[in-house]
């Protein structure tokens, strides 16, 4: 089960997401960390999502057994649109809430190569939504993944998992590799709710002296099942709330195809995808196809230059909920709704970037890329400048500066929101009465930019010890918030003179681009190993958030909501602390010690207190060919918390797995 110390040194560790190409960490000047195969599989966790902690910067933050929210540099949120999430080059962001589904987003871990992830602008390369940063999670080639694999895995809250991979070859330059997986357990651990997913997909593989070209289909659905509320508000009664069953669910499908061709000192490669995706979650209920090409080359100029050049298209069909014609006679607890249902949006792009070797020890990059988005009908410029500095082979010294954009978004711009609510009319709420609130869709905003400096220090003081720290400020205009909000409707009768139902209440708020944040922080990983047995990563952020804004009550100083409030109150301090103890040839004992810091604020609905979890594996192996048998233990003793104000609670899990690969 033991990895060697070079299999897991960061000194010659390989990164391709920085400039599109395999580049050691050495000549990366920018924040960059890589999350192994190792440390993903003997973290115990079950999801993508929650090794993603394991990174300087990421903010996991649990909503479910089966649902998360993740987020890079602060200003986390549930719609999160600031991070580019991909597989393999694929993007998995979702038109349908401008964001990241987590719990769509999986894959057999055990296929996973690597996790690379950029914190800091990396629109150059990458684009809209690389605004915070971007997360690559790259598989493994099908000619690493022979043979059978199989893992079966059980535990508490109902949490069954089961796994086959197969993997062949059809000659020394064709393999393959299909895949299912299937698991289910309790949505939460205080009620019956259930879950249940099953995803599978194929990867081929095709490589000779000079080309490489990789094929990938795959698909997946989602089903949970929940106790809900619905309200009747097209009739005068006195209770008007119903209790129903919520049967939600997710499913798509993707193909991708990626060429690759070296030539003499020319490189060429070709990216096209396409996906499918569908779900009827109230808040996000629609489904959306995508088809997407990006082709790019690197040209070596002279032997200190080398250009990149590059251009892409992406064509995104849509279809959302369009407003009912018996709106109040079901009105969920919330939902959105479209006067403009069915459209296709393009966003096209070019792009260069230039690496320059200076001398020795300096190295620059400039770059800049070029994208047109027709849903705004705007054109943004993404530029970036860095510059590398390594007086020694121990010592690396690194500074750039960039500014991204959020593509723009018919969530925001084509979609109503609303969620019920109760109205008090009278001293102590002894009479109420049901009331909507509306976020209504706006046209006319203005596309959300970051400008991002930062500046790194990596140390590599030996193979048993690496540094890696950098410092960060970001400055963001046009931030989406709340604004205008005022009363349409009061005691069911309308400004436009209409007649509601029920004496209800109706609040319609706009969604403006007048937030402007500050926001800045420290980073550090440390990698040390002060046995050849015993593995220690730590991580360490430090952030900070000022936000600003006009046009809304909650932009003031005695605001208690909104958007300002939550953007300034963010837990500071985030830690992680991974040890990976290799016991002996067959026992392995590995601990992973979480820790968010508490949010103090005099508003109920953004006090938190802090949150310190420690994870447990226990793993034996008698032989490479015999079955790995792991005890795993999430928050272990720690009693049912919450890791965000109003969410469901969490508890500590404790199951069993079982892995066996026969090749």
């Amino acid at each position: 089960m033991a990895m060697s110390l070079e299999e897991l040194s960061l000194v010659d560790i390989q990164v391709t997401s920085a400039a599109k190409k395999p580049q050691s960490l050495k000549d990366i000047p920018t924040a960059v960390y890589v999350i192994s195969n190792e440390q993903i599989r003997r973290s115990g966790v079950r999801s993508i999502a929650e090794a993603l902690a394991l990174a300087p910067g990421v903010q996991v933050t649990r909503i479910s057994e089966y649902n998360w929210q993740v987020s890079l540099r602060g200003l986390n949120d549930v719609s999160f649109n600031k991070l580019l999430v991909m597989i393999d080059g694929r993007s998995v962001y979702s038109p349908l809430m401008s964001g990241t589904f987590w719990h769509t987003i999986d894959t057999l871990l055990e296929d996973i190569d690597r996790i690379e992830i950029i914190r800091g602008t990396a629109g150059t390369m990458w684009g809209a939504n690389a605004a915070n940063g971007v997360i690559n999670i790259i598989t493994k080639d099908s000619e690493n993944t022979q043979g059978h694999f199989g893992q079966i895995a059980g535990g508490e809250y109902g949490y069954r998992e089961l796994n086959y991979r197969y993997g062949t070859r059809f000659n020394e330059n064709f393999t393959a590799r299909g895949f299912v997986k299937g698991v289910k357990g309790q949505y939460y651990i205080d009620n019956d709710d259930t879950w249940r997913n099953i995803r599978g997909g194929l990867r081929t593989d095709y490589k000779n002296d000079n080309q490489h070209f990789t094929f990938q289909v795959g698909g997946y659905q989602t089903k949970s099942e929940h106790q809900w509320l619905y309200a009747d508000l097209s009739s005068h009664l006195n209770s008007y709330y119903y209790q129903t069953e919520l049967n939600a669910y997710s499913e798509g499908a993707y193909i991708s195809t990626r060429w690759k061709q070296r030539q003499d000192t020319q490189y060429y490669e070709m990216n096209l995808w396409a996906d499918t995706n569908a779900t009827d979650e109230p808040s996000a209920a629609g489904k959306f196809h995508t088809v997407d090409i990006d082709l790019l080359s690197h040209h070596q100029l002279t032997p200190s230059q080398q250009l990149t050049v590059g251009g892409g298209a992406r064509v995104i069909h849509r279809r959302t909920e369009p407003y009912p014609d018996s709106h109040y006679n079901r009105v969920e607890p919330w939902g959105r709704y479209s006067l403009d249902p069915v459209g296709t949006d393009t966003i096209v792009n070019t792009y260069a970037q230039l690496e320059s070797e200076l001398s020795n020890s300096v190295t620059s990059t400039i770059g800049i890329k070029v994208e047109h988005f027709s849903l705004n009908n705007s054109t943004e410029l993404q530029p970036q400048a860095r510059l590398l500095y390594q007086p020694n082979r121990e010592q690396q010294f690194w500074l750039g500066a960039a500014r991204a954009v959020v593509a723009p978004s018919f969530l925001n711009t084509k979609t109503d929101s609303y969620f019920l609510a109760s109205v008090c009319v009278s001293e102590g709420c002894q009479d109420h009465h049901p009331g909507i609130i509306y976020t209504a869709a706006n046209k006319d905003l203005k596309t959300e930019s970051v400008l991002t400096l930062d500046m790194g220090h990596r140390y590599f003081a030996s193979d048993a010890l690496t540094i890696d720290s950098t410092l960060f400020y970001s400055q963001y205009k046009n931030l989406l918030m709340e604004s205008d909000s005022q009363w349409r409707c009061v005691y069911g009768l309308c400004k436009d003179g209409t007649q509601l139902p029920d004496n209800m209440f109706v609040m319609v708020q706009t969604s403006s681009d007048n937030l402007a944040v500050d926001n800045y922080g420290f980073e550090t990983a440390i990698e040390w190993r002060p046995l050849p047995e015993l593995s220690l990563f730590t991580s360490y952020s430090f952030m900070q958030t000022s936000a600003s804004c006009t046009g809304h009550v909650n932009c003031g100083p005695d605001a208690v909501s909104g958007s300002k409030l939550r953007y300034n109150h963010q837990p500071s301090h985030l830690l992680s602390v991974q040890s990976l103890w290799q016991i002996n040839p067959n026992w392995q004992l590995d601990l992973w010690f979480k820790h968010k810091s508490a949010i103090s604020i005099s508003h109920q609905y953004f006090d938190a207190p802090s949150v310190s979890t420690l994870d447990a594996r226990f793993a034996w192996q008698k032989q490479p060919d015999w079955p790995r048998i792991e005890l795993i233990i999430d928050a272990l003793g720690k009693a049912p918390y919450q890791d965000m104000p109003f969410m469901h609670k969490i508890d500590q899990n404790i199951f069993l797995m079982a892995s066996w690969g026969i090749h």
